[in-house]
């Protein structure tokens, strides 16, 4: 029998892991919970399909100079079969600079899937809180 609650743990942690890694700026590591065929849909870009173009993305968001990402309290839910889970919340990507700490508020949907005894991320949806920059005339 499949025990949800720990199966809700096991997705928490690696969702904390995961964002751990980001930090670290370790690609790698970082693409280690992405399944190969993952779907990414960032904000204002367009859909992004497999881990190569992952990997791509990776190497642009680690050269923005964020010190810290904050995940705030977050829903998780196991489905009943316990191979299909989502991590949907908010969290702060964190800066640091002349004038001090500054937050960008954003928000997450994660689709993790139990592929071969394994959670990976099949899906992954995100975007900030704040309206997009309009443009000036």
């Amino acid at each position: 029998m499949i025990d949800l609650d720990t199966e809700e743990q096991t997705i928490r942690k690696l969702t904390a892991d995961w964002f751990a890694d980001e930090v670290r700026r370790d690609v790698d590591a970082s693409l280690s919970y992405i399944a190969s065929d993952v779907v990414i849909q960032p904000e204002g870009a367009p859909t992004i399909n497999g881990i190569a173009a992952m990997r791509s993305l990776y190497e642009e968001v680690f050269k923005m100079p964020f010190v810290d990402l904050v995940m705030e309290p977050r829903t998780v839910v196991v489905a009943a079969s316990g191979d299909l889970a989502y991590d949907i919340g908010p969290w702060k990507m964190v800066f640091e600079g002349e004038n001090g700490r500054t937050e960008a508020p954003h928000k997450s949907n994660i689709i993790w899937r139990k592929l071969n005894g394994q959670w990976k991320i099949v899906a992954l949806s995100y975007s900030m809180d704040t309206p997009p920059a309009t443009a000036t005339d």
